[in-house]
């Protein structure tokens, strides 16, 4: 199996495509919390999302939080562990009106974000969660809010980025 390979260059064009999605719909505000999904993968995207869109804050960055998540296979975090951490998350956010952007460099098989929403929706309004990611794979049963490129696992190959390791074990491909 071959790479759908991310180089930085493509990286950084495609994070700057994602701010002005973000941009065109006016969803987020100054108030706005982006999350931090799989910080292992998506911190170097919230990063200059954060900074990109601090002009609604008069060029103070927007606030982070992060949430792990476990990897398409449920390496490294277990789906009960993963839900409890969502649980724990949520309900520091419950009675509050602030916005919150999931945002996940990488949206695979669509798991992780569906029980993310899922649980979310039990704590506070959809109108307040919003959810992001740079690259989706065709097939993933999650449609986030904002995306910019889909590609076809079978016809380009696995998501792999310029700054991974390129013996991690946990991609088949």
């Amino acid at each position: 199996m071959r790479d759908f390979y991310i180089s930085e260059s493509k990286e950084l064009r495609d994070i700057d495509k994602l701010v002005d999605v973000i941009k065109q719909d006016g969803w987020v505000d100054g108030e706005t919390t982006i999350v931090v999904c799989s910080p292992e993968y998506s911190s170097i995207i919230c990063q200059i999302l954060c900074h990109r869109l601090s002009y609604m804050r008069k060029y103070v960055p927007l606030d982070l939080d992060f949430l792990e998540m476990p990897y398409p296979g449920g390496q490294g975090l277990s789906d009960a562990r993963y839900e409890q951490l969502i649980h724990q998350f949520a309900t520091r956010y419950k009675n509050k009106l602030n916005k919150l952007l999931f945002v996940d460099s990488g949206v695979l098989r669509g798991r992780n974000y569906t029980t993310l929403k899922r649980i979310m929706s039990s704590y506070m309004s959809n109108l307040l969660t919003k959810y992001a990611c740079v690259y989706k794979q065709q097939d993933s049963i999650f449609e986030p809010d904002y995306c910019v490129e889909t590609f076809d696992f079978e016809q380009d190959g696995g998501l792999t980025f310029w700054w991974e390791d390129p013996n991690n074990p946990y991609w088949g491909w």
